[in-house]
């Protein structure tokens, strides 16, 4: 009797001495719905588990938010959610495994009106945020072409026919100016892949000038970064 006592001490020691969390990085639906309502307080937790129990019973995963707003859940896989948790916003979480096979977890916020600009936070399988683990953040120029990008189909509409300025020309100084005003304020918009482990970033030229933006966006191209499982490269 005292044997078996002590195996099944033994047993219950182990159990609880293993991070429960470890368990739930396994699916992004057990992350969700046991994530702190410090780290994300306009959901509560019924609101989550009820928006992954809709999702998975194929119904509209939508609930009320505590504004009163709509939420709604957009995607959800094994590594990775896309949630709409307000009119203005937008969340993604996804799974990043490590070299050595543990699971880290990454959080997205996106204010997406009235201008895209993304918070990206990373935490460990116990919700502990590592602030030590950070994104890399391109510079400015690291965003703009050499060249000009073909036309979109926006720009072939453009009815003026002024010729684009050629960074090695006189047209520079108003590509440059676009470059300064847009370090003054940088708003990046960053989306993660539902597939890969690939972060996309994207800069705004909305806040620019109409002189300096038309410009910019004729040469403004995204950065992109994959995560090793060690660290985050820059896609070639």
């Amino acid at each position: 009797m005292t044997k078996r006592f002590l195996h099944l001490l033994t047993f219950i020691l182990i159990i609880v001495n293993c991070p429960l969390s470890i368990a739930h990085c396994e699916n992004i639906s057990d992350v969700f719905t046991s994530m702190p309502d410090s780290i994300y307080p306009l959901l509560t937790a019924k609101n989550r588990k009820d928006m992954v129990d809709f999702y998975n019973n194929k119904m509209e995963a939508k609930v009320r938010n505590r504004l009163n707003d709509y939420a709604r859940l957009d995607t959800l896989t094994n590594q990775y959610l896309h949630l709409t948790p307000s009119p203005s916003s937008e969340v993604v979480m996804r799974l990043l495994e490590t070299s050595d096979s543990t699971m880290l977890i990454c959080l997205v916020q996106t204010v997406t009106k009235p201008i895209r600009d993304s918070r990206v936070k990373f935490y460990d399988s116990q919700w502990r945020q590592l602030t030590s683990m950070i994104l890399p953040t391109p510079a400015t120029a690291d965003f703009f072409s050499n060249q000009p990008l073909p036309p979109m189909e926006e720009d072939e509409e453009d009815t003026d026919s002024a010729p684009l300025p050629d960074r090695d020309g006189q047209g520079e100084s108003l590509l440059l100016l676009a470059q300064r005003s847009i370090d003054d304020l940088r708003l990046v918009d960053v989306a993660v892949s539902p597939d890969e482990p690939v972060f996309t970033l994207t800069l705004s030229v909305e806040e620019l000038a109409q002189d300096e933006k038309k410009v910019a966006r004729k040469y403004v191209v995204p950065v992109r970064y994959r995560w090793t499982g060690i660290s985050f490269v820059p896609c070639l």
